[in-house]
């Protein structure tokens, strides 16, 4: 496997940069309007942008400070990071809520002092933009320096030729349980609380959070099934099928020791490689793809399920 590529001055600082610049735009922004800023300020607002709630500015200062120092912290591990991918990914997401915690302070503190105390609803596209530029630019220096993905070919298995083969396999998560559960229960509280004004604003409130919660139930283990039709992983609640893959779109398959980075996360995920069930860091079954994209899964004796496709494949090839 070829190293990953060194660390330039450049890349070092776009890696820490965003995180490290959220922190002292904060401080400065407190430092500035501390002497003016009154106890209690809007932090709340209807869809015209008038408030309706108020609360202490320094507690939410504190959390965006906080998000912010974690930023930093993550950075900087990442610069020594074997797995520069998943760092970046866990420094997106912890600079994507920085970033936007951060640029909501500023906002509300301005607002409160220098501002009308108002907040108008565009504002909302200004702290995602600030977050999503903030968790976008260590990420994709950290990509464009990792190193290839490691992939492990298979022999495949020996059968003979009139034999009948088949692997299955079965992968879950108790966190993908844990957060289903907790959306699910939030959606069937939210819809009984909106209940009370009609029965349009409790379907909007409940339906996509529990729609949410029985699909990430659902994908909370799986059973994975390498024969003759090919790969299917299939939800073992449910029974309906979330990945498919029949045995003449296959080039070839193997294995990778997966970390969520190289896919771009946990769950099922989209990117540039392919589609990917992910669920831990540890061995997984890959499906190469006539064309150059993959299918991945995550799950214990990955090799010996590639074996078995593999052995398909020969056998196909020799009918």
């Amino acid at each position: 496997m070829t190293a990953a590529s060194p660390l330039t001055t450049a890349t070092r600082v776009a890696i820490v940069a965003p995180a490290a610049v959220l922190v002292l735009a904060l401080g400065a922004t407190a430092a500035v309007l501390a002497p003016v800023l009154p106890a209690r300020i809007p932090i709340h607002f209807q869809a015209d942008g008038r408030a309706d709630g108020w609360g202490s500015p320094w507690a939410l200062l504190g959390i965006a400070l906080g998000l912010g120092v974690l930023g930093v912290a993550l950075a900087v591990a990442a610069l020594r990071a074997r797995d520069r991918r998943t760092a970046g990914t866990w420094l997106l997401v912890a600079n994507l809520l920085a970033g936007s915690l951060a640029t909501a302070w500023v906002g509300l503190a301005l607002s409160a002092t220098v501002g009308d105390g108002t907040f108008p609803m565009w504002w909302s596209l200004v702290l995602l933009a600030v977050g999503g530029v903030a968790g976008a630019i260590p990420l994709v220096a950290l990509v464009r320096v990792a190193g290839p993905v490691p992939a492990h070919d298979v022999e495949p298995l020996d059968v003979p030729a009139t034999a009948r083969v088949s692997w299955r396999g079965s992968v879950g998560s108790s966190w993908f349980t844990g957060i289903g559960a907790v959306i699910l229960v939030t959606g069937v509280a939210a819809g009984v609380a909106a209940s009370a004004v009609d029965a349009g604003t409790a379907a909007l409130a409940g339906i996509p959070l529990v729609a949410a919660g029985l699909g990430m139930l659902a994908m909370a283990r799986v059973e994975v099934t390498a024969d003759r039709r090919g790969l299917r992983v299939t939800s073992t609640w449910t029974r309906l099928p979330i990945m498919r893959v029949p045995l003449d779109r296959m080039e070839s398959a193997g294995w990778e020791d997966v970390s969520p980075g190289q896919w771009g996360g946990w769950g099922l995920r989209f990117s540039g490689r392919g589609l990917a069930y992910v669920t831990r860091s540890g061995p997984g079954l890959v499906v190469r793809l006539r064309g150059g994209r993959a299918r991945l899964v995550t799950v214990a004796d990955a090799d010996r399920g590639a074996s078995v496709l593999e052995a398909l494949l020969r056998a196909r090839g020799a009918a």
